[in-house]
């Protein structure tokens, strides 16, 4: 679906068509950009999540670890 949306504004630039369906191409092509985009920041805002529980995880052992040390030098 995607391949025959790319080949559509290409055959249609080549043929004299009305202006209502030059509108709808630029439309359908903006809209595809749109869809690209908000993909696009979904992935990036994934990826900061991921890096961000990776970090609280590190702190986090690290805390425990330094805890548990304090515990078993105080018994």
């Amino acid at each position: 679906m995607h391949k025959v949306i790319q080949l559509i504004p290409n055959f249609l630039h080549k043929k004299n068509i009305s202006l209502s369906m030059k509108i709808y191409v630029h439309y359908m092509n903006l809209m595809k950009y749109q869809i690209i985009q908000n993909f696009q920041s979904l992935q990036i805002w994934k990826e900061k999540a991921t890096s961000q529980k990776d970090f609280f995880l590190n702190h986090l052992i690290k805390e425990l670890c330094s805890m548990r040390s304090k515990f078993l030098f105080e018994v």
